[in-house]
């Protein structure tokens, strides 16, 4: 049936008493094979069969109840005439379908004894606690006075009968009315409340035990059906919801979704409000309307307080709705919001944090879905970059290498000639112009990754003149760099290529023939390790020394050639192995800059 109409279909188990092992293995077979066929199981304990099965039916959504034919009823059942279990769901049934089939076997019912909860109201149980007593007490006027002490035992059976349909307070006043009329009336002496012999007093004494211990019981029943009864919805609505975020295919159904079945279980209008990303900032990510100022105050207080605050809370904030945390683990990703026109109860309280911690785990692995797939991108962009880098480095530096080869062989040849020499020149100059264009590439990708290792200064610096002497020809050049100078940590091409930097800047923006000094040392701390380059020219303006380090950035007064990398690409190379570089004035007139590099006390052994 549920196959020809395309539609959904349960099981459901009732359970009265536990069941023997042989209808234990009935049962599990029954569930396995509804299992297979696609229905969804429901399992509930209850004292009335016919009740529980419209409840089910009920929070289902289900219209039709499908249940086998009533066997024959027996002799007691006629005798007392008891409806069928199919009978009495026609008869509270309501709305819903009632489909009878045949069953294969057919075995005497269960008859015990069964509480329907009572449908009548206070009031109502009081005054048939008080018809049980009055009808109790006419069956004693019947008996024979000697028989008063028996008549105390009907009282109590009454008592416990009524435990099965009434409350606490009905069964007090039915126990307490029992026993002041059996005592007033039927204990000698009569019509006085007075009970002059032991065996009496015993009998009474037992008579109100016995009933305020089974109104004890009875109320500890109910409450514990009560309880049993609430696990369950909490149980089926946490299954649905997992089971409904797990169908989705997107996150944004997933979460359309969550939120239908969260306002059809609270009867209110949800609302949700994520982050961007973890951390971040809180914007509206669903519901009925777009939120006000106070609403949204409210969501954000309790997203970055982790804690529930507006209506029914104790951070009101003039909000009208309920908004609770999504928490995953220990940090907040968003925040659900639940207009009600009443306070939720305990149980619904906590269902609604049950909701908004699964809310989390989905958007928490949509985060990671979202990193994962940002981090696919990126691999994929730097290893592209890196094929970029390799082949354009390959293109422009291949080239540049034969031209300056050929000049070399071409001034050997003829003689050391200017012409030569200026080719010479410019083509060592288009050299440098690609280098760092190339560096401030890898910069900017994040593609560098410093070496670290033990350098000798003195070989730093050696190498940096090396690399800049043709900038540094005709120049007065002073190093002044201690033998005894501990080894430093450091990327030796990368900080060999930022020294050069600095020298071939002071080469180009200071006078021809004044002179550049270069020294390295330890801070007075023994922490840093610094290399400074200054010189002599028309020093640095305040404004313009941080301004130096930025990209495609010049001195106001400097000379035409360049494009304003080299200190940039500096910096980044030095950044890169966690020191740092800085301008200033060199004593006497002139700038000085200086590379910074964390020192270690340690030095490596002659092994390393």
């Amino acid at each position: 049936m549920a196959s020809s109409l395309a539609v959904p279909w349960l099981a459901a188990h009732v359970e009265i008493f536990p069941p023997s092992a042989a209808e234990r293995d009935v049962l599990d077979g029954n569930l396995a094979l509804a299992r297979e066929l696609g229905a969804q199981v429901v399992l509930t304990h209850a004292r009335d069969i016919p009740s529980a099965l419209v409840r089910i039916a009920s929070e289902h959504q289900a219209t039709l109840i499908v249940v086998g034919k009533p066997s024959k009823p027996g002799l007691m059942d006629r005798i007392t005439q008891k409806r069928s279990l199919v009978d009495r769901l026609m008869a509270i049934g309501g709305t819903v379908d009632i489909c009878v089939v045949p069953a294969r076997t057919a075995g005497p019912p269960n008859d015990t004894l069964r509480r329907r909860p009572s449908p009548y109201g206070a009031w109502s149980e009081f005054l048939l606690a008080g018809g049980v007593v009055t009808a109790v007490t006419a069956v004693g006027l019947m008996l024979p006075e000697s028989y008063y002490q028996s008549l105390g035992l009907i009282y109590l059976l009454g008592v416990i009968l009524l435990s099965l349909r009434v409350g606490r307070g009905a069964l007090l006043f039915a126990a307490v009315l029992g026993g002041s009329i059996w005592d007033y009336i039927f204990i000698p002496p009569h019509f006085k409340f007075q009970v002059t012999s032991l065996q009496d007093g015993l009998l009474v004494g037992t008579y109100f035990v016995v009933a305020l211990v089974s109104g004890q019981f009875a109320a500890r029943i109910r409450a514990q059906a009560v309880n049993e009864r609430l696990r369950e919805e909490r149980a089926t609505a946490l299954f649905h919801l997992t089971r409904v975020l797990a169908e989705k295919q997107t996150f944004k159904d997933a979460i359309a979704a969550a939120l239908r079945q969260a306002n059809e279980i609270f009867s209110a209008e949800t609302s949700l409000f994520l982050a961007a990303e973890p951390s971040g900032a809180l914007a509206p990510h669903g519901g009925a309307a777009p939120p006000t100022d106070k609403e949204m105050a409210a969501a954000e207080w309790a997203f970055r307080n982790k804690q529930s605050a507006g209506r029914f809370t104790d951070m009101p904030l003039e909000s009208s709705s309920t908004y609770v945390p999504l928490l995953y683990v220990d940090r907040s990703v968003g925040a659900l919001g639940l207009t009600t026109a009443t306070a939720l109860t305990p149980a619904q309280r906590d269902l609604l944090e049950a909701f908004a911690r699964q809310l989390a785990v989905i958007v928490e692995r949509e985060y990671l879905r979202n990193a994962s797939e940002k981090g696919k991108l990126l691999a994929e962009s730097e290893k592209l970059h890196r094929a970029l880098l390799d082949s354009v480095s390959h293109e422009l530096r291949t080239p540049l290498a034969v031209i300056t080869a050929s000049l070399e062989h071409l001034d050997e040849a003829a003689g050391r000639g200017g012409l030569v020499g200026e080719m010479k020149t410019a083509a060592r100059r288009l050299n440098r112009l690609v280098a760092n264009l190339l560096d401030q590439t890898r910069l900017e990708s994040g593609a560098l990754r410093p070496k670290l290792e033990w350098c000798d200064p003195v070989d730093l610096v050696n190498a940096a003149i090396e690399d800049a002497r043709d900038a540094l020809a005709g120049r007065p050049l002073d190093v002044s760099v201690p033998e005894d100078l501990p080894l430093i940590r450091a990327d030796f091409a990368l900080t060999e290529q930022a020294l050069a930097n600095l020298l071939l800047n002071a080469a180009l923006h200071t006078p021809p023939g004044t002179a550049i000094s270069v020294g390295a040392g330890l801070d007075g701390t023994g922490s840093q390790a610094f290399i400074t380059v200054a010189d002599r020219g028309p020093g640095l303006a305040p404004a313009i020394r941080e301004r130096l380090f930025m990209k495609f950035a010049r001195g106001d007064a400097a000379r035409a050639g360049g494009l304003g990398l080299g200190l940039s690409i500096a910096r980044g190379f030095v950044m890169a192995q966690g020191g740092t570089i800085a301008a200033e004035d060199n004593p006497g007139g002139g700038a000085r800059f200086a590379i910074y590099l964390p020192h270690a006390a340690a030095q490596p052994s002659l092994v390393e």
